[in-house]
């Protein structure tokens, strides 16, 4: 089953805490839901008890949280959160996440293990919640791995039939908007994630040293 990195801002309590620590990275070693949220084990090697403490304290999306381990070396804690939205759609989908998670500047960096299928319809929730995530890579056979999702082509498909991409213009990402019955700030999003993977698609890979996306 194919094998995707997800790059997200996910957990609003956890991305507060990072955010504020943006040198500290953070280790998600588990997480499961409670009756109050999504309860994580976390660890870092990069931030004191004291300050962590203070930090958590201050963050409403933070509903609870014990310190299981404090050393000179590392903490380890616990902390629970309000359920965020990607949680619940990768419940939906029967997605996997691949733990440890790092977390680091509001980023979570994490592997998924989806099909195709599951992986379009957990990207276009993403979408339509309006979150921050980006895909920086796919381990998958061709023919299990598209280069667009479903709403990605049905999107590219929409403004190609309408003259956006003719020279000069023939209409204007409202008039997309309107066709496709969203915001206009929701078909950028998604025309600029197609967009950028049909380019990536046709850069040899081989020219290509960059890192992945921060």
């Amino acid at each position: 089953m194919p094998r995707a990195t997800l790059k997200t801002k996910s957990n609003d309590g956890l991305v507060a805490l990072s955010e504020a620590h943006p040198d500290a990275v953070f280790k998600v070693l588990g997480a499961w839901p409670d009756e109050e949220g999504l309860r994580l084990l976390v660890e870092t090697d990069a931030l004191g008890v004291d300050p962590l403490i203070e930090t958590l304290g201050v963050i409403s999306a933070v509903t609870g949280f014990e310190i299981r381990y404090g050393g000179s070396d590392r903490v380890l804690f616990e902390v629970t959160t309000t359920t965020p939205e990607p949680h619940g759609a990768m419940a939906d989908s029967g997605i996997v996440p691949s733990f440890p998670l790092h977390l680091e500047d509001g980023w979570f960096v994490g592997d998924l293990v989806a099909s195709q299928d599951q992986l379009s319809v957990f990207c276009d929730e993403l979408d339509s919640a309006g979150i921050e995530y980006r895909i920086t890579q796919v381990s998958a056979t061709p023919a299990e791995s598209p280069l667009l999702t479903d709403r990605q082509r049905e999107v590219v498909d929409v403004a190609l039939v309408h003259g956006y991409y003719d020279s000069p213009r023939d209409c204007t990402l409202t008039t997309l908007a309107e066709h496709l019955d969203v915001s206009k700030s929701a078909v950028s999003r998604v025309l600029h994630r197609a967009e950028g993977k049909i380019i990536n698609a046709y850069r040899p890979a081989e020219t290509d040293s960059r890192s992945p996306a921060n």
